[in-house]
């Protein structure tokens, strides 16, 4: 991309989002010819948070300090949570501006191609798939910045907290790739229920803190928390005396609860209502473990799926009222027993033998057999679903089907129609050469969800972790009703749940009919019903849980509501997709998805990120159409240079090549990017 610095040849590159870990973070790169280092001057991220719902701020101010006549590459480098959506981002070098702003991906890529036709200077960096990581992406912008130039970057980004294990985390890292002189978190919350607990953990510090410490100040009330965390330049130096700070600020809560029909928030027309049934007992469980025990499975990963095994077992067997089974595959099945075994402490060490003497990596890989034999192992002749137990499978795979049934739309059309909504399967990706892809529709057509194991040191640590999320189920097929005089029911995300586990939320957005709104709070009528250990419940929403947002809470952002109804709309409509058979309905709805991604600017996987820019002049001036293009996931981000007001006159442009190209991770194959960017500017 062009960036009118100086005279000089000058390069811009962009370069997609990518997955990284914190600690393979890519560095702001200094060059060594010169000696000279890049002053990050300020780094700040601001987070406001409101009823989950946060939105962060990262700003960056950096200058090239060089001395001599040569310009420095420098990095603008930010981790995101993978489940946040992009929606904005800005950068001043030099005084020229650019500002993306959100359009649909196949226009941005139509945009490109005419450009190309045209010989106007283009150029294009793509990426097809998504580095695997572990619950990031990565955001970089690299620049060749003038001697004593300074650039500025500003990116912002949406996020619901998801709740696991009782509580919301939220993750803001901290790289800035240098030390800098002005680095400030600011975090705030602010929870109508009230805290219940509260906690942060700073970045290379184990030690959970309560209140303010040596570099946070912290100030609280019953339904607020505020964060600043100012770490100094020697305590930058403390991380690495070069590149400074890396790690994560990472703060945990959980709110206040009762056991009714949940929380809900109105501002204008829209609604959130945060379901999270309270003091259920425990449903029994009948859980079937499906192990891959197939070649690839070899060596640390099979040892780890016993420690694994071993530690769940020894937490299953303390209740006594559940039922398990194991069956491990390759090409061929291995059953521990014909039917399910009570969780007794003798049944349970017996088990234990079975996983340390059977469980050893050897041939092909037959999933379909695996999971269609399971569905009879686990139900036996059960034809219906039934709430008075929890019917599991936990399905644990490294890679792709390699033997029987290899076609994996088969395998999940298969699978789907036996289950018949029997049985809740949970399927379990491990490493990365697995196709998660496959995973999270056969889980998502099977009233469960897939998780993503990484292949590193903590993997049996995960998979307990796991396990914990689902051993608590408390509830089956619970659905949240409402007064269809008030709320729109033709706009409203879901409302049902298969299987509720304690410790999660389901969180139900909409629209309230305009001539309804008055009638709120006493007449929303809300309930939650379902069904659990005890039989049928059904609570209702008090009206005290009812937030209305107005003029007196001018600290809330404006439209937060109806962003959060965008937000989890699209999130459900996307899922929604590896659902569908039909294409006319995967069309209707991938519609919906993007018309609620471009009118809230959302980055999803349907839209892009671009700007365009007009010719410099139209006297001797070439006329410049530029964009990048890359892929974030399925999602591409396409930015052009927005203001051109400071290009000098009489410019030549040379046309600009980029080769952005990568291999899916799959078995025996390591991700590759490659990116190759050149753009040079001469003053005649």
């Amino acid at each position: 991309m062009e960036s009118p610095m100086s005279d000089d040849n000058h390069l811009f590159v962009l370069d997609r989002p990518f997955k990284s870990s914190a600690r393979r973070l890519p560095r702001i790169r200094r060059s060594p010819d010169t000696g000279t280092s890049v002053d990050i001057r300020k780094f700040y991220l601001t987070s406001q948070l409101y009823f989950r719902f946060a939105k962060v701020t990262i700003e960056s101010e950096v200058v090239n300090n060089a001395n001599d006549a040569r310009s420095q590459e420098i990095a603008f480098t930010v981790q995101v949570p993978e489940s946040a959506f992009m929606s904005n981002f800005t950068m001043e070098v030099d005084g020229v501006v650019y500002v993306a702003k959100v359009m649909e991906k196949d226009q941005a890529q139509k945009q490109f191609d005419e450009a190309r036709a045209q010989n106007k200077t283009a150029g294009q960096v793509k990426q097809v798939s998504k580095a695997p990581a572990r619950g990031t992406d990565v955001f970089s912008i690299s620049v060749n910045l003038a001697p004593r130039a300074a650039a500025y970057f500003t990116l912002t980004y949406h996020e619901l907290l998801d709740r696991r294990l009782g509580r919301y985390t939220q993750r803001l890292f901290l790289a800035p790739g240098g030390i800098v002189a002005d680095l400030k978190v600011e975090a705030s919350f602010a929870e109508e229920q009230g805290f219940k607990s509260f906690v942060y953990k700073l970045p290379g510090d184990q030690t959970e803190y309560t209140s303010g410490s040596d570099n946070v100040v912290m100030k609280a009330s019953v339904s607020s928390r505020a964060l600043i965390y100012k770490p100094s330049v020697e305590e930058q130096r403390t991380f690495n005396s070069n590149t400074g700070i890396s790690g994560e600020l990472v703060v945990t809560y959980d709110v206040s609860r009762q056991k009714d029909g949940g929380f809900v928030v109105v501002q204008d027309n829209f609604f959130s209502h945060f379901v999270s049934p309270w003091a259920l007992p425990v449903l029994p469980k009948n859980l079937l473990f499906i192990i891959d025990i197939s070649g690839s499975m070899s060596g640390p990963k099979i040892q780890k799926a016993m420690e694994a095994m071993l530690s769940i077992l020894d937490v299953l067997g303390t209740r006594g009222v559940d039922a398990f089974n194991i069956l491990l595959f390759d090409d061929r099945l291995e059953e521990w027993r014909s039917l399910p075994a009570r969780a007794k402490p003798e049944e349970v060490k017996d088990a234990k033998g079975y996983v340390k003497e059977r469980l050893e990596a050897r041939g092909a890989t037959d999933i379909h057999r695996a999971l269609t034999r399971g569905l009879t192992v686990l139900l036996g002749d059960q034809k219906q679903r039934s709430c008075d137990v929890a019917n599991m499978i936990i399905f644990l795979t490294d890679g792709d089907p390699t033997a029987g049934v290899t076609n994996t739309n088969t395998i999940i059309s298969d699978v789907t129609q036996l289950n018949n909504g029997r049985a809740s399967i949970f399927s379990l990706g491990f490493g990365f050469t697995m196709n998660f892809e496959f995973l999270s529709a056969l889980s998502e057509n099977n009233a469960g969800f897939a998780r993503h194991i990484y292949d590193e040191s903590d993997a049996n640590l995960q998979l307990q972790t796991f396990y914990e999320e689902i051993s608590q189920p408390v509830a089956c097929d619970i659905q949240v009703v409402y007064n269809t005089e008030l709320v729109d029911a033709q706009r409203v995300s879901d409302t049902t749940e298969s299987l509720y586990f304690d410790g999660k939320e389901l969180v139900v957005v909409g629209e309230i009919k305009t001539s309804a709104s008055k009638l709120l709070p006493a007449n929303f009528g809300a309930r939650l019903q379902g069904t659990g250990a005890n039989g049928n419940f059904d609570l209702p929403v008090p009206t005290g849980n009812i937030k209305i947002i107005g003029q007196a809470d001018s600290d809330v952002e404006s439209g937060l509501t109806e962003k959060l109804y965008a937000y989890q709309k699209i999130k459900q409509l996307l899922a929604s997709l590896l659902k569908i058979t039909s294409e006319v309905e995967k069309n209707r709805t991938r519609q919906m998805a993007l018309e609620l991604s471009l009118k809230h600017g959302f980055v999803t996987p349907l839209t892009s990120f671009s700007t365009v820019v007009d010719p410099a002049s139209r006297d001797g001036s070439v006329d410049f159409d530029y964009a990048d293009d890359f892929n974030f996931g399925q999602a591409s981000f396409n930015v052009r240079k927005q203001s051109a007001a400071s290009i000098p006159r009489k410019l030549a442009y040379d046309d600009i090549l980029t080769a952005y190209s990568s291999a899916i991770w799959r078995k025996s194959v390591l991700f590759v990017l490659l990116v190759l960017a050149f753009f040079s500017l001469a003053a005649k």
